[in-house]
């Protein structure tokens, strides 16, 4: 379901994760094909689109492989999108969602992809793996599921403002959690970022542990050491902001944390870096002293500016990326609760953890007033990161796995 036409601008979390994957597959021995998303750069229809995308994929990500397709949706205008909602909350194949996959194709081109008799299929996230489920001859499958989607459709569902979307959203939830059950049992084995999230597989699916796995989010060591006179008082967020918990939380920290720190400190900026930030609002509107940056090309540059990695997001599931590679740059960090969730970070030792305005603002005021604190603390994240999250070994042990399901000869 991922684009990977324009890698050099798509390093986020999700890209990371997917690259640590396909890393892994390769390493595996056997010959990789993938079946991707049409992106902005590349389009389906253009000739050697699939050869544009694998040298792309070789340029960037130093993988081989072979592109079947590029896939593209076609949405269903004829159909009220309400009665299509509706739909949904009776089974995911009358949603919105699979019936544009549908209608573009992709159900054909993933079937003509297992009629070529693939030794493993690996799927990534469940709207992908929901497609799958749909065709015919499925060999083994690695099903990655980095979010459990039912524990973000309910973190979320309370955010509506109309009674119409709340109603929906609590109606969609059976259906959901029947789509999740239906694709860990098919899958021979289910990926998660973190231990709690394999419980919770676990105990809907109703299988053994030998078929749900642990593969934390990962990212490549830091290239040197940082330089602690190159931060300033800057405190940095990092996503893609029209994923809503992102942008949601971005607009939390600037409407209600931000004026209690910029108070304590009118020299502190704040900077949120990544695609979309309109989704945040327009610079024109910010307050003084925060930023939206957006896409840059030398994230390094930014990391070392930084004095504290902020992650004030309120919803959402997985475990952040971005947290993990602040901490391999050896920055500490002030996140939620939620932002933090499944990275196994200690408050007060790796990170610190505050959920309510006041807490979240002191916090960042203290890193950015205490700099001795704020370098014992990103070197102890670090250390601890490192010896979890690294990217390579994390690949090397999932490769092993999933050699293990392999037809033995």
């Amino acid at each position: 379901g991922l684009a990977l036409d324009d890698l050099a601008a798509s390093r986020h979390g999700i890209y990371q994760r997917f690259r640590m994957l396909t890393e892994a597959m390769a390493q595996t021995g056997l010959a990789l094909e993938l079946i991707c998303a049409q992106g902005k750069v590349i389009s389906a229809d253009a000739p050697q689109a699939c050869a544009a995308v694998e040298a792309e994929i070789l340029k960037h990500w130093g993988i081989a492989c072979r592109v079947l397709a590029l896939t593209h949706t076609v949405p269903d205008i004829r159909t009220p999108f309400l009665l299509q909602q509706i739909g949904a909350c009776v089974s995911h194949t009358w949603g919105p969602g699979f019936r544009a996959a549908k209608a573009g194709g992709q159900l054909q081109q993933l079937q003509s992809a297992l009629d070529r008799r693939p030794t493993v299929v690996f799927a990534h996230r469940l709207a992908n793996m929901a497609r799958l489920l749909a065709c015919r001859d499925l060999p083994p499958c690695v099903f990655d599921m980095d979010d459990i989607e039912h524990v973000v459709h309910a973190r979320r569902m309370g955010l509506n403002e109309r009674w119409r979307d709340r109603w929906l959203a609590r109606a969609a939830l059976p259906a959901l959690l029947r789509l999740e059950r239906a694709a860990v049992q098919k899958a021979a084995l289910t990926l998660v970022c973190a231990a709690g999230d394999a419980s919770t597989l676990k105990g809907i699916a109703n299988v053994g542990d030998e078929r749900v796995a642990v593969v934390p989010n990962g990212v490549a060591p830091a290239a040197s050491e940082p330089d602690p006179a190159k931060a300033g008082p800057v405190l940095l967020m990092l996503g893609i902001y029209s994923y809503e918990p992102n942008g949601e939380g971005a607009r939390h920290f600037i409407d209600r944390v931000w004026p209690i720190v910029r108070e304590a400190l009118p020299e502190a900026q704040a900077w949120f870096v990544g695609a979309s930030p309109a989704s945040i609002g327009a610079q024109a509107d910010m307050p003084a002293g925060v930023k939206l940056l957006g896409f840059v090309d030398d994230i390094e540059a930014v990391y070392a500016q930084a004095g504290v990695v902020i992650c004030p997001i309120l919803t959402g599931g997985g475990t952040r990326v971005k947290l993990i590679e602040a901490a391999m740059r050896h920055k500490p960090i002030v996140s939620t609760t939620v932002g933090a969730e499944g990275l196994g970070f200690t408050d007060g030792r790796h990170a610190l953890l505050r959920d309510d305005v006041a807490g979240f603002a002191q916090a960042c005021i203290r890193l950015l007033t205490q700099p001795s604190e704020a370098r014992a603390m990103g070197l102890e994240a670090s250390q601890f990161a490192a010896g979890r999250y690294d990217r390579r070994s994390i690949s090397q042990a999932l490769a092993e796995r999933v050699r293990a399901l392999l037809p033995r000869d």
